[in-house]
């Protein structure tokens, strides 16, 4: 009997093992990305007329509000006097005439006027009415172009270069700053088609740039695919601290599952390893698995399981095995 045991250690090939959670690992996908501010904008005047002052410097940070440019606005403040002087002559004119169409109203009780010259005053207070309250409209207007003359910060910002000088004659779209929100940055990566499943379930998201890593957080995948290189431009949100607008890097993410080693797999029926089950050897197919790249660790493997390292090539299903030390 002790002979038989012999024997048979003698014929079991030896192998060494470790456990399979210690050889999973989490691949490390990535994608070329910059960084875009969400605002880059070219701030122009809605007035037609001579640029009268630029208060910024290109270099100098502002805040939403802050004025940035002025315009020449005196002409524009000779409007808002014509149409208040206008506008106080028709209110008077409409005081006169609701006077008048009271006092032929009483008239009219005694039936001491005509109803045609109580239909023609309530005419002339019904236009007089309406001509305020287009001077209103016109004097609102007038000091809205007042208002425009000083141009302002529509956002925290940068200015980033000058389009205009003082003198130059402007007309309404002209551009005068550039101005780069430091504030909204995101990342636009170009993602392959095969990765773009592992992106949204991943986690440990960052963009890499100049040996800095910045957490991101997936917010959009658009929804065309350039047909050239199989990719899709995805957006990602900074969650911490945030790279300058224009910077070049990567996107880098880890897979959300485990992988086996590709050297680890082995050819019988299919690629596959083996594993160590009450002194044989047992293959394991990995569905889906491909030669040389790693492959999914399987649902039907369990993370204790005792995995064949040093002479999986050697032995086939079933074999006698013997685990020695490495």
């Amino acid at each position: 009997m002790a002979c038989s045991s012999s024997l048979v250690a003698a014929e079991a090939t030896p192998v060494t093992t470790k456990k399979l959670a210690d050889v999973l690992f989490y691949p490390v996908r990535d994608a070329p990305a910059t960084t875009l501010s969400l605002n880059d904008t070219r701030v122009s005047t809605e007035l037609k007329g001579i640029l009268k002052g630029i208060n910024i410097r290109v270099g100098d940070s502002v805040k939403l509000g802050d004025i940035v440019a002025s315009m020449e606005c005196e002409d524009y403040e000779i409007a808002v006097t014509q149409a208040k002087a206008a506008l106080t002559a028709e209110r008077a004119a409409l005081k006169f005439d609701r006077s008048r169409l009271k006092k032929v109203t009483q008239l009219s009780k005694k039936k001491n006027i005509s109803t045609e010259e109580v239909e023609r005053r309530t005419s002339n207070a019904a236009i007089s009415a309406a001509d305020v309250e287009g001077l209103k409209a016109s004097l609102k207007a007038t000091e809205r172009a007042v208002a425009k003359c000083a141009i302002r910060a529509p956002f925290d910002a940068v200015v980033i270069t000058k389009l205009a000088n003082l003198g130059d004659y402007l007309v309404p779209g002209s551009p005068i700053l550039r101005l780069l929100d430091r504030d909204n940055v995101e990342v636009s990566a170009k993602v392959q088609e095969q990765d773009l499943d592992l992106l949204k379930q991943a986690k440990g998201v960052a963009f890499i740039a100049n040996d800095k890593r910045y957490p991101l957080t997936l917010r959009a995948i658009l929804p065309l695919m350039e047909s050239r290189i199989r990719s899709y431009e995805v957006r990602l949100e900074f969650t911490a601290n945030k790279a300058h607008p224009g910077s070049a890097g990567r996107t880098e993410w880890l897979t959300p599952s485990p992988f086996l080693p590709a050297e680890l797999l082995v050819r019988r029926k299919g690629l596959g390893v083996f594993l160590v089950v009450n002194g044989n050897a047992k293959f394991v197919p990995i569905a889906g698995a491909s030669a040389g790249q790693p492959a999914a660790f399987g649902k039907n493997l369990s993370a204790d399981s005792a995995i064949i390292i040093n002479g999986r090539f050697k032995i086939n299903d079933g074999d006698t095995v013997r685990v020695i030390e490495p």
